[in-house]
């Protein structure tokens, strides 16, 4: 008998407890040596948030990655493939199937769908081909009629020989990734039941648990925290009225330039420093410089360090609308490398550890 290997889509945006148990029901069902995810690309999965309103909901491709293969510690079976992740056009699921044979050859591949999905599976991309070289592994949800389904889409009757059908485990039919977005909304801390404790840790580090992170500098409690803040620093010398103003500064060739941005606030500053001649080895030093400036602002302002000491063990995001994602992270579209908010985050625990000496 071949070898079999299971095949689940998603967005998994995150990946839940359901996806979890239906793949290791899945692979039971079928006797499967190999269950892969594949998790489509942040593209599509951008745009659906998009289409539910919530774009700071969407997970960066890599942070699902890290999710999906955290599932290996339940099942060694599991496997995850960045195929769909890779192309920069629409995936289809029989293109998908394609590649995954290749990558296992001699093997049945089983291909998982809802017995909800299975009124638009005649409409599928290339179902006949699909059909043909590939099986359908249904998993039965609820009380879902497949005799009646058969009936209203004959195409699934005439080819049922191509199909198994497993029960999906009853305890997931309430588990979805909308209802863990939904709970997180909510500020429902009930939503880490619905998924692994790996998941629920990497959502924490990447903060996306609204109770456990500040995610907006603007907010009156938290404006502190922004280099736009206007509270005097000591930096190479001079003594500019923001971190913004002497970050800005740094940029510049000559001492000279540097002094007109004592005298400049933040917006002007950032404005200035746009057109500036660039220092040849900015790229190469403007983090270290950053982190500096931030170390001189809390370690200057007793007050500010315990503001900063206040925040606990949140995790800071200098979330933002325009774009930054260098030293913070687009609420429009999750990515990030938020550079300013480890660094925040950093001199926190530089300040605990002098505190407690």
């Amino acid at each position: 008998m071949m070898n079999r290997v299971v095949v689940m889509g998603g967005s998994f945006n995150p990946p839940t407890l359901a996806h979890l148990k239906l793949m290791r029901a899945a692979l039971d069902a079928v006797d499967a040596c190999q269950g892969v995810y594949v998790p489509t690309a942040h593209e599509y999965v951008e745009k659906k948030m998009k289409r539910q309103r919530c774009p700071q909901d969407t997970l960066s491709e890599s942070v699902r990655l890290d999710m999906l293969e955290s599932f290996r510690k339940y099942d060694s079976r599991i496997s995850v493939s960045r195929i769909q992740m890779l192309k920069t056009e629409r995936g289809y699921d029989y293109e998908m199937l394609e590649e995954i044979q290749t990558d296992f050859p001699d093997t049945e591949i089983y291909f998982v769908t809802g017995s909800d999905k299975l009124y638009v599976l005649p409409r599928w991309h290339r179902v006949d081909e699909l059909i043909a070289r590939f099986r359908i592994l249904v998993a039965k949800r609820g009380e879902d009629d497949l005799e009646k389904i058969k009936e209203i889409r004959p195409y699934l009757a005439e080819h049922w020989d191509r199909f198994t059908v497993f029960d999906a485990p009853e305890e997931i039919s309430a588990i979805s990734s909308s209802a863990f977005r939904e709970k997180l909304h909510s500020s429902d801390e009930s939503a880490k039941e619905l998924v692994t404790p790996e998941v629920w840790e990497i959502m924490s580090k990447n903060g996306k648990l609204p109770w456990n992170s500040v995610t907006d500098f603007h907010e009156e409690q938290y404006r502190f925290l922004s280099n736009f803040y206007e509270a005097h620093v000591l930096y190479g010398g001079l003594v500019y009225g923001s971190n913004e103003a002497a970050f800005q500064a740094q940029k510049c060739v000559t001492e000279e330039e540097k002094v007109q941005f004592t005298e400049f606030g933040p917006g002007k500053s950032k404005g200035v420093g746009r057109r500036v001649q660039l220092r040849p080895d900015w790229e190469d030093v403007k983090t270290g410089i950053m982190e500096e400036i931030v170390r001189a602002k809390f370690t200057q302002h007793p007050e500010l360090a315990a503001r900063l000491l206040a925040t606990g063990d949140k995790v800071l995001v200098e979330g933002n609308h325009w774009g930054d994602t260098c030293w913070g992270v687009d609420t429009r579209t999750g990515q990030g490398e938020n550079r300013l908010g480890k660094i925040l985050m950093k001199v926190r625990e530089e300040l605990k550890k002098a505190y407690e000496a």
